[in-house]
This record gives structure tokens, sequence and C-alpha cells, in this order.
């Protein structure tokens, strides 16, 4: 793959490539001309994703807050795909494309672009919604759909990042560090409570690597964690508000007896990790959400067949982080991918996969130019990734 940076005229209608008087039109996406809320999530492309408990967790505390999720779809089962369909409906969410890298045909030898790219592209994805954003946000988020944001100094994101970046202006990007928590597991729809569900959250000691929140202003692109084209230095660390990544989700199952607590901060007695109020309105929001009727219907045939998830799980350890933290084998040696773990499919499971028509360019030297239009969900395909 390459990454072609370049100026071209003010609003172009067409746009071509061209070596050696071979010449081929590139086919463009404009910006979005608006949006829901100045607030951004993009959410990381989602492969044979199952946990719709984590979905719903975090869909309903970004609704809470002010944003508005971006998703990209690889593949999902089928009822947590047609649950967040209704969440598009209402204008929650909005899922997007995110197809595999082929060519329909090609004179010279290639290796497969999807094993030779790491976390499945996931930075290409991050950058796509960062562009297509990027004229109407006003700050755009880089997260995994486990990661979740309670902003502690104010009431909603907006003016949360806007209190961070009103003090450091000339600053790019704030940067918030990552909690592991587990939850129990909700195993039917109706139980669905954020009460019962933080009440019996474990905070973890273990923390990992975070995740940016950006002025798109100062962004042109970016890595999955931050960008390295931009000066760390003006990357705001925040230190008294952090990430929930919900790292587990634990096998046994909700308790709704359990005496209401609010969990704390880790490390403290007594900052609460969210308020009560908030918890309050998380609930009631839900269940007026599952008391829509086409909502509910939709909702209670999802099932967490936690099936795909320690396949993956292994798959992941197996070929990068074991050799990496372990082995301290570098990148130079590795590439982080899924796409050698081997998925086997099961009857009973259907995916909803994203697909597209694939279009090969003329043989060009030095790039011939393959891209895909037309994207489509495709319940064709299977679960792979």
């Amino acid at each position: 793959m390459t990454l072609v940076q370049a100026t071209t005229l003010d609003n172009p209608q067409t746009l071509f490539i061209e070596s050696h008087g071979i010449s081929v039109q590139i086919p463009f996406k404009k910006p979005r001309s608006w949006t829901r809320s100045p607030v951004i999530m993009c959410i990381s492309p989602q492969f044979v994703a199952e946990k719709w408990q984590i979905f719903l967790m975090n869909i309903h505390v970004v609704r809470r807050y002010g944003g508005h999720m971006h998703i990209y779809v690889t593949s999902m089962v089928e009822e947590l795909f047609n649950t967040l369909k209704v969440y598009e409906r209402w204008g929650s969410v909005t899922l997007d494309y995110w197809v595999r890298m082929k060519f329909l045909e090609t004179q010279a030898p290639y290796n497969d672009p999807m094993r030779n790219v790491e976390w499945r592209n996931q930075a290409g994805a991050q950058t796509d919604c960062l562009l297509q954003y990027k004229e109407v946000a006003d700050f755009i988020t880089f997260f995994d759909i486990d990661d979740i944001l309670i902003p502690r100094l104010s009431h909603n994101y907006h003016q949360e990042f806007s209190s961070h970046f009103q003090a450091i202006p000339s600053f790019h990007s704030i940067f918030y560090t990552k909690r592991d928590v587990a939850v129990q597991k909700v195993n039917n729809v109706s139980d669905f409570s954020f009460r019962h569900i933080f009440s019996t959250m474990v905070i973890r000691d273990e923390i990992g690597y975070g995740k940016s929140i950006v002025n798109p202003l100062r962004y042109n692109s970016t890595w999955i964690h931050h960008s390295f084209q931009l000066p760390i230095e003006k990357m705001y660390k925040v230190w008294n508000t952090e990430l929930i990544h919900v790292k587990e989700i634990l096998d046994e199952e909700l308790n709704t007896t359990a005496p209401f607590k609010v969990p704390k901060m880790f490390g403290t007695n007594e900052d609460p990790l969210i308020r009560e109020a908030d918890l309050q309105s998380l609930d009631r929001d839900f269940r007026d959400a599952f008391g829509d009727a086409h909502f509910n219907a939709t909702a209670v045939k999802m099932v967490d067949y936690n099936y795909f998830a320690p396949i993956v799980f292994k798959c992941y350890n197996e070929s990068f982080y074991h050799p990496y933290f372990v082995q301290h084998r570098g990148f130079e040696e590795l590439c982080p991918n899924a796409d050698n773990c081997v998925l086997p499919q099961r009857e009973d499971i259907k995916c909803i996969h994203s697909d597209a028509k694939y279009v090969s360019g003329p043989e060009m030297h030095p790039i011939t130019f393959h891209y895909a239009v037309k994207p489509f969900w495709s319940r064709d395909i299977g679960c792979f990734q």
C-alpha cells in the first residue's frame, strides 16, 4: 500500500493518477457537511463481533454524554447487527463499511494486503473517520468498542473536552489512559441494567496504553492510539480520568439482587467512577429504548455466543502478544494481524459482512490502483475477518 498526500485544486470534481501515458480515475468521498453531534466517537473496525452487552453499555453512555458513535463493521453476528440498525435509525450511531482489501485481477505477483497490514488497517479506518468529520466536528475520539469514557469534570463530552483544550489552546490532542475492568455477564437483554453492572464491576490493577481525543483542525491522519506525525509534547495527558476498558465479561450471571454501590476510581476511596444520577439517567434511557416495540422485538433475539472472542483472543496471544511481550520480538519481525486466525464456522451463528464491488485499474508502474465501490451488507460471506 502507498499513502499519498498531495495538493489539489479547490473543490475538485474528479481526480486521476497517470504514469507513462496510462491514467485511471480515483473515486473519492466528500467530507460530511453536517453531523448529529460536535463530538464524534470513531470506533475501530469490528469483526465477528458478538459481545452485545459491551455495545449497549457504550452506545448508551455516548448518548448520555452527547456524542455520536461511528462504528466500522467488517463482520458482526446478525442479531447484534440488526439491533444496531435500530440505533442507527434513531440517529445514535452510524454503521460504516470496512471492506477487505482485495484485487479483482493483477498481472504481477503480490502479497495479500490483508495479511500484511497491522490490526486490520485500523489506522486507516480511524483516519477515514477523521477526514469524514474533520470539517464539522469539534472533537473526534479514536476508541475501541470496549473503551468507555465517563466525563468527571463536566456533564457532557463537549464541555469536558473544551475545558481541557481551552487551557492548552496550542495542543492538538488529549490522551486518556485505560483502566481494565471486569463486569458480570448479562444473559438476557431484559435484565440489562447499568445500576447492577456498575455495582458488581471489578476494577483491576492493570492499565493499558490509552486513546486520543483530537482537535480535527490540527489533525490530518492518525495511528491507533495517536499520531506519530505530530509532536508528542503537544498531546496533553489527562491524569484525573481514565477510560474504562471492559477487558473481561465474567462467566457469572449478573447479580440483580446485589446491594447498590457506586464503584470508586482506582486507588481512591472517595472519587466515584460515575455519578449516581448518571446511572439513573442511563437506566431510564435504556428502559425507554427497550420499551420501543421494534427495538424490543429485535434486541431480545441477541445472544452472546462467546464463540469467536476466545478464538481470536487465543490467536492474537499466540501470534503477537506472547512473542512481543514475553519473547521480546519487535515489530520488525511481527505483524499484528488477525487475518491468519482460523475461524471455524457454526451453522447456528450467522453474520452480516461488509462487501463491495471490486475494481482493478490498468497495470501501471510503479503503482497499479485497485479499489472498491458500491459497498453493501452481505449475509452470504460468513463470519470472517
